[in-house]
């Protein structure tokens, strides 16, 4: 999972030293919440959300592997769903 995590990011200097799975959560957790973002120009995590699984969805990861990132995105987004951040 932090390998796929890792093709799916490459570009981001972040992402090249993660060695944990909570790592990948945290990440996630934050890039759903848009935390890098000005607070004015945030996305909501709906869209957020939905951008990451077109990420997944044509990169080239693997079938498996692709399948398992959605379902770490949607474990994230539901848990993140279901508080409220405003």
């Amino acid at each position: 999972m932090i390998k796929a995590f890792q093709v799916l990011y490459q570009n981001r200097q972040s992402v090249r030293n993660i060695q944990t799975e909570d790592e990948v959560r945290a990440i996630i957790h934050s890039e759903l919440l848009d935390e890098f973002t000005h607070p004015r120009a945030r996305l909501s995590i709906q869209k957020k959300y939905s951008l990451a699984m077109d990420r997944i969805k044509n990169s080239e990861l693997s079938e498996t592997e692709q399948i398992m990132m959605i379902n770490l995105y949607k474990e994230e987004f539901i848990n993140l769903s279901t508080v409220d951040h405003s």
